[in-house]
Parts: structure tokens; C-alpha cells; sequence
């Protein structure tokens, strides 16, 4: 029971590393349509973005507000990031969210676009993972499983 559990677990980290991928790409898209559409200012094209599975847009808001006199670094500084996420993923959203402090709309429309194109692929490369290793993780828990309880008996 417990290979079969380990290697369920192992396949629902996929799952959720690449719904976790999915929540990202749909909120790069909301913080673009509310720059497109409003032009609106820093807060609220963060707070578009912002909804309760993503607390590192959530974070990086509320210290906007509790020192708005801060550096960007220091702002973006240890935020809180989902363990699933890699470390070039963090380094694309590092990048666009310090763009979006740029006074340039075009520079923040430029790149959210970027930072959309890179998702994509970070996205496509995690479905690909999980749809190959997926099935594979359950299976061999099934069969580690099963080896063990035909070694034990």
C-alpha cells in the first residue's frame, strides 16, 4: 500500500506543479488585459492578476502598501514561491514583475508578452512530463508494491 501510495503521490505532484503552471499563465493574462484596458497603475494590474492560489502576487501587494517607499528588490525580495515552481520559472516572474514597476506602459505590455511566450513553453514542457511520467509513477508503485509482497511471502 505504501509504493502504490508513494507512486500516486509522485503523479499527483505533477498534476499539481502543472496546474500551478496554468494558475501563472491565466494570471500573466488578467495583469495584460487590465494594463490593455485601463492602463491601470501598478496595484491594481497585480491585484487583477492576484486570486487566493497564487500568494506571491497577494505577498508582493501588500508590502506595496505597507512601504510603498521600498526598492523594487527589496519588494520582490524572499517572496513567498510555490516549492513546485523551477528556478528559471521564478526568474522569468522576477523579471516581468520588475518590468511592471517600469513608468513605461509599453515596456510592462512588453514584458508581460514575454513572460506569456516563456509560460507557454514552461507549461507545454510540464503537460509533456506529465503525461509520460504520470502513468509511470502509479505503475511502478503498483509493481514495487507488488514485488514486495511477493518477496515478503
Amino acid at each position: 500500500a505504501a509504493c502504490v501510495a508513494l507512486g500516486t503521490w509522485a503523479a499527483r505532484r505533477l498534476n499539481v506543479r502543472e496546474s500551478v503552471l496554468e494558475e501563472w499563465a491565466s494570471a500573466l493574462k488578467r495583469m495584460e488585459n487590465a494594463l490593455a484596458f485601463d492602463g491601470a497603475a501598478l496595484p491594481q494590474v497585480l491585484r487583477a492578476g492576484a486570486d487566493n492560489h497564487l500568494p506571491t502576487l497577494q505577498a508582493l501587494i501588500n508590502r506595496m502598501e505597507e512601504a510603498p517607499a521600498q526598492s523594487i528588490d527589496e519588494l520582490l525580495n524572499d517572496l513567498p514561491w510555490d516549492p513546485l515552481l523551477t528556478d528559471s520559472e521564478k526568474d522569468v516572474l522576477n523579471q516581468c514583475l520588475k518590468a511592471l514597476f517600469s513608468p513605461s506602459p509599453i515596456q510592462q505590455s512588453q514584458a508581460l508578452a514575454r513572460a506569456q511566450e516563456q509560460w507557454q513553453e514552461f507549461l507545454k514542457s510540464a503537460k509533456a512530463v506529465r503525461e509520460k511520467n504520470g502513468r509511470l509513477y502509479v505503475s511502478l508503485g503498483w509493481l514495487g508494491g507488488a514485488a514486495l509482497f511477493i518477496f515478503l511471502c
